[in-house]
């Protein structure tokens, strides 16, 4: 055989042995063992571990173990895929967009801190419980969805619970079909959406609703959903759609630099301690304080009056109020206690700090607790008249009266400075008299007395009490 030919013989194998190696193949377990082993049989035949392009076949009793990080197509069979501490599986799901780990009779996901990927369609994600899960839907720009309702035998109604954190990546909705429990941290990014219609969502760390992200509940009759940590929502998220559910409860805080709507009677329970703030002003339809909240934006609602049984914190420092529409049809009606702190100047007297706005306003606090005033001021609760608090004077209706004392070349001036508080003295250089208009600050302070040097042969000097 010529050279030639050889090689062209060679090369022809070599590719047929390429695309043998690179096309999708069905591979069967033959016995149990670790995911990545090459020991043939132990669990692969002919040591030849599944990849991206395969999918896997573990029929009873064989146990294979995720031992590190494993990709694959689907998995199927009756037997069990147990996942290592730590270790991480993606099922990027086939070709034709229908197989995941659904066919699968045991997937053990409780070791501490594995992962379990589904970067194709999570429509055949297997409902059971997961330590951290993941769906990510890199396989089309059209939205897929996961429902952990019934589908069918194979995959039926069960209520899941996600030991650690649950992220939601791309155009995917999640329907809840059954209660879901995340233990850990929900996170929704770039296009995804959450239903929790009919059933009950609990996640007990923090939940963020991320760029072009959407949650909402369709049937707020149904089922309750509880946020044991902070909620926050992005400038870049669709939003939080509390329509008609009396139920979405959060037990930290709130920051809202997106978009909250609501109808009806939708509203949002705090059941903790924590912030209502955000770059966004928040307006919903109502809402239940049972906490200790700081309000650090305004909360306008739009048709019932809110729920007080907890504790309200307003900073004087900020202009956040709690506004309640004329539309509502109904007074603000004040209850549980009022906790007012002051991060600014120093209120004086004629200050107003409106904290509520109303068509008007009834009840009251069972305690309401305000920033100390310097000697002299008093607080004025509006709160009935018009949901603000105003600082008085309490000091005596006539001035302060001078006196005057000299030792030698020192001129002291002094006065009541405990019961005339905030007065200092002034001073004009004026030959023509005291008609005139330039009176300054002598730098005496607000304390008496103030002396001064007498200079005998300037113009005359003439001093007075003043307060601003």
């Amino acid at each position: 055989m010529k050279t030639k030919q050889i090689l062209a013989i060679l090369t022809v194998v070599s590719l047929f042995a390429f695309a043998s190696i690179s096309r999708a193949v069905d591979i069967v377990a033959t016995g149990s063992g670790n995911w990545t082993s090459t020991v043939p049989d132990a669990p692969w035949p002919g040591g030849i571990v599944p990849g991206t392009n395969d999918d896997a076949d573990i029929e009873a009793p064989f146990n294979v173990t995720v031992d590190s990080t494993a990709s694959v197509q689907f998995i199927y069979g009756s037997g069990t895929v147990t996942m290592a501490p730590g270790s991480t599986l993606n099922v990027v799901g086939d070709p034709a967009g229908a197989n995941g780990t659904y066919q699968l009779t045991n997937l053990d996901t409780s070791a501490a801190g594995n992962s379990v990927i589904y970067s194709g369609n999570p429509f055949w994600a297997k409902h059971q419980d997961y330590y951290n899960l993941v769906f990510s839907n890199t396989v089309t720009t059209n939205m897929i969805d996961f429902y952990n309702g019934l589908v069918n035998s194979q995959d039926p109604s069960v209520p899941m619970t996600i030991a650690g954190d649950m992220t939601v990546v791309g155009k995917i909705k999640v329907q809840q079909g059954d209660d879901i429990t995340i233990n850990g941290n929900l996170t929704l990014n770039t296009n995804a959406q959450w239903d929790c219609s009919l059933t009950n969502l609990i996640v007990m760390g923090n939940t963020t609703v991320g760029t072009g992200a959407l949650l909402l509940d369709l049937d707020g009759a149904n089922g309750t959903n509880y946020f044991g940590g902070s909620v926050t929502v992005s400038a870049g998220a669709i939003g939080w759609n509390v329509s008609d559910v009396i139920t979405w409860s959060i037990g930290g805080s709130l920051t809202n630099n997106g978009t909250i709507v609501g109808k009806g009677y939708g509203s949002i329970s705090f059941v903790g301690t924590g912030n209502i703030t955000g770059s966004k002003p928040l307006k919903i339809p109502t809402m239940t304080v049972n906490g200790t909240y700081m309000i650090g934006t305004t909360i306008t609602l739009i048709t019932n009056t809110p729920t007080l049984n907890g504790t309200l914190v307003f900073d004087l420092a900020n202009t956040n109020e709690i506004v309640l529409l004329t539309n509502a049809g109904t007074p603000l009606f004040y209850s549980g206690a009022l906790n007012v702190i002051n991060s600014g100047p120093a209120p004086v007297a004629g200050n107003s700090y409106k904290l509520f706005n109303a068509p008007s306003y009834g009840g009251a606090f069972a305690s309401t607790n305000l920033p100390s005033l310097a000697s002299g001021l008093a607080w004025v609760d509006n709160t009935l008249v018009n949901g603000s608090f105003a600082v008085a004077s309490t000091g005596p209706s006539t001035p302060p009266t001078i006196l005057i004392s000299r030792s030698g070349g020192l001129l002291t001036l002094s006065w009541d400075s405990t019961n005339f508080p905030g007065y200092s003295v002034q001073a004009l250089t004026n030959s023509a008299g005291i008609a005139g208009t330039n009176w300054g600050a002598t730098g005496s302070g607000t304390n008496s007395p103030y002396s001064v040097a007498i200079n005998s042969s300037g113009p005359p000097v003439f001093f007075r009490l003043s307060k601003p």
